[in-house]
């Protein structure tokens, strides 16, 4: 070691220096380029993530504004709910009455099923009336279904004989919730 040092001129410790100085400087500019391609990366992952916050947050508008409309009252209060819709206009349905019961048709899910009749049986309706009416329970709703209705002509009619459109109605509606799976015995939270 003594030799080469002994043996360095001016010029020889330049290219030295150079020759150094460029394995530092190649060394950090590729650990820098690296860095930029992993920052270039990301930036990609950004502009998704951007686009995924934006539909989330038309998603949550949509669904503030869908609860400020009060269309999720058909799951919590489900009478008071068809009754609001009874009561629109062009639908003007009048009183109704309600019973209730439950159903499961798969592990982990409940039916509850409200079948709607006239409180009078001396009410009847047109099918426009009708149409509007179970129409409108769905499309205020997307957790209502109306999974049954029977019509039955309100005067008597003779066979071959063109009533009225007047009819009585039974319908069923049905909404379907997830149940809660009960915690187990050792799970005391």
């Amino acid at each position: 070691m003594k030799s080469f040092f002994g043996r360095m001129s001016f010029p020889r410790a330049v290219i030295l220096f150079c020759s150094l100085g460029s394995l530092t400087l190649g060394a950090l500019v590729y650990t820098r380029s690296k860095r930029l391609d992993q920052v270039q990366d990301e930036l990609k992952l950004v502009k998704d993530l951007v686009k995924e916050i934006q539909v989330d947050a038309y998603r949550l508008d949509d669904l503030q504004r869908r609860a400020s409309a009060e269309k999720f009252k058909a799951q919590d209060q489900p009478e008071s709910y068809i009754r609001s819709i009874a009561g629109q206009a062009y639908i003007e349905m009048g009183q109704l009455d309600f019973s209730k019961r439950f159903d499961t048709p798969a592990r982990g899910v409940r039916d509850t099923i409200y079948k709607i009749t006239p409180q009078s049986k001396t009410q009847h309706y047109n099918r426009g009336q009708i149409g509007n009416f179970l129409y409108r329970l769905e499309t205020d709703s997307p957790r209502v279904k109306v999974t049954r209705i029977k019509l039955t002509p309100f005067d008597k009619v003779s066979p071959g004989e063109v009533g009225k459109d007047r009819w009585n109605f039974e319908a069923e509606l049905t909404t379907r919730t997830k149940e809660e799976a009960a915690p187990a015995a050792g799970d005391q939270g």
